[in-house]
């Protein structure tokens, strides 16, 4: 498919938080016609399906204050200015799950709602897990307790919509090797 070559003539920014920032952006099409979108800017953020011995996987449940509950989910977070996607997992992984990984293989890479937000995800396998001897204390709005069952539970629990989040069911069935590319 041909490019349209659609440009953006102009961007303002409505709302500027902790992490997002969201602008209304006017854009032209190569027929002259414009039209304006909202776009949610958010940074490149990570996900992490991690392994532990005997093939288990370690889940967390996240308290999600949009939906106003608790889900279960894959570790995840937003990277930092200038931070390495790999360091940024890293941390995540330790800040959420209080474990370390020996080995790590980056999967793929996603944008999870390409319509409204420039968000990029990017998915690691992380495997050789050791609990960490000092954990690290989690954000003050976080309420995370790690959950750990086997693949086959991980993948039941995404067909019977305990794990609602895309980023985990990418995660569970790209990295438990359910879907194959």
């Amino acid at each position: 498919m041909a490019d349209p070559r659609i440009r953006t003539v102009a961007s303002k920014t409505l709302y500027r938080g902790r992490v997002v920032r969201l602008t209304l952006d006017r854009y032209r099409t190569p027929a002259g016609e414009s039209f304006r979108r909202e776009t949610v800017r958010h940074p490149a953020s990570v996900v992490i399906l991690p392994i532990l011995e005997g093939g288990r996987v370690l889940l967390i449940r996240q308290f999600r204050h949009a939906l106003e509950r608790t889900i279960h989910e894959i570790p995840a977070g937003t990277s930092e200015p200038g931070e390495p996607l790999l360091a940024c997992a890293k941390r995540e992984l330790a800040e959420e799950t209080g474990y370390r990984a020996g080995r790590w293989r980056r999967l793929l890479q996603f944008y999870p709602a390409p319509g409204v937000s420039t968000e990029r995800m990017v998915l690691y396998l992380a495997e050789g897990l050791v609990p960490l001897k000092h954990p690290i204390p989690k954000d003050k709005d976080e309420y995370i307790t790690p959950c750990v069952v086997s693949k086959e539970r991980a993948v039941a629990m995404v067909r019977e919509n305990q794990v609602v989040d895309a980023k985990s069911i990418i995660g569970l069935l790209i990295g438990l090797g359910r879907v194959r590319w």
